[in-house]
C-alpha cells in the first residue's frame, strides 16, 4: 500500500508511486512455472503496485489535470 504523507514533497510522491509494491501470493500454478524455468518455486511475495503503462496514464491524468487548471480554478 501506498501512504501519501500531509508533508511529502512531489517528488516523494512519485517516488512511491513509481516503487509501490504491493502483496503478491502466487497460484501453485504460477510457483509451479517458475520452479520449471527458474528451478525455485520460491517467488517474490510482493509485485509492482503499477506497472509503466499505469504509470503513464497517472502522469496522462495529472497532465490533463495541470493544463486544466494552470492559470488557477
Amino acid at each position: 500500500m501506498i501512504q501519501i504523507n500531509d508533508n511529502d514533497l512531489p517528488i516523494m510522491v512519485a517516488e512511491k508511486i513509481i516503487n509501490g509494491v504491493k502483496p503478491y501470493n502466487p497460484t501453485a500454478c504460477m510457483k509451479a512455472l517458475a520452479k520449471a524455468l527458474t528451478g525455485d518455486e520460491n517467488l517474490s511475495n510482493t509485485q509492482d503496485m503499477f506497472d509503466i503503462e499505469e504509470i503513464k496514464e497517472i502522469a496522462d491524468y495529472l497532465m490533463v489535470y495541470y493544463k486544466a487548471h494552470q492559470n488557477g480554478d
